[in-house]
């Protein structure tokens, strides 16, 4: 799979501003039907009437579409269960009303969202680091609560010019450096 980059439009505003508008509109004509229909029933006041409440009822679903993304934040949408696309860039966007929102960095301990302007993996990559280096994870991330993720990092020191900094602090050279971290979801 590939990632797709979506290039959306901040209509986030405007769509905002016309869900607003037209709930305006349905609740005065709402009011009016009620009125009309009181003073005599016609077919013009009746469809009115159910066309107005019908948008009181369901006229709530696009405001579902709105997202509003932070500087430095990315959020993947999903369909149904199926990949949709990424938005990178900050702004308030309006999206399908029935995707799913998930900001993959939010839940991590780590709280780094990443550089996501380059989408090359480096938020992936220096959260590895971090778990290998020591940083806390409770794997709040992780979907399985019965697995474990484990984190190896394998790291080739030749050519480094670094014997003389493992001489100065007494410590054996080594040629290969292998780190393992363990992630795993604490239950409560």
């Amino acid at each position: 799979m590939h990632e797709k980059v979506l290039l959306n439009k901040k209509n986030g505003m405007a769509v905002m501003l016309l869900s607003v508008l037209f709930y305006a509109a349905a609740i005065v004509g709402f009011v009016f039907g009620c009125i009309l229909v009181e003073s005599g029933p016609s077919a013009l006041s009746l469809v009115l009437l159910i066309v107005c409440a019908i948008w009181l009822l369901i006229g709530w679903i696009p405001f579902l579409g709105l997202k509003v993304l932070k500087p430095q934040e990315a959020l993947v949408l999903t369909l149904f269960g199926k990949y949709v696309g990424t938005l990178k860039n900050d702004g308030f966007y309006y999206v399908n009303p029935f995707c799913t929102g998930v900001n993959p960095a939010a839940k991590t301990k780590l709280n780094q969202s990443g550089d996501v302007d380059a989408g090359t993996g480096k938020s992936i990559l220096l959260g590895a680091l971090g778990l290998l280096l020591g940083a806390k994870n409770d794997g709040s991330a992780m979907k399985d609560a019965a697995r474990n993720c484990t984190v190896e990092g394998i790291f080739d020191l030749t050519g480094r010019d670094l014997e003389a900094f493992f001489d100065e602090n007494g410590a054996k050279y080594p040629v290969w450096q292998e780190l393992e971290q363990e992630v795993a979801k604490y239950l409560k």
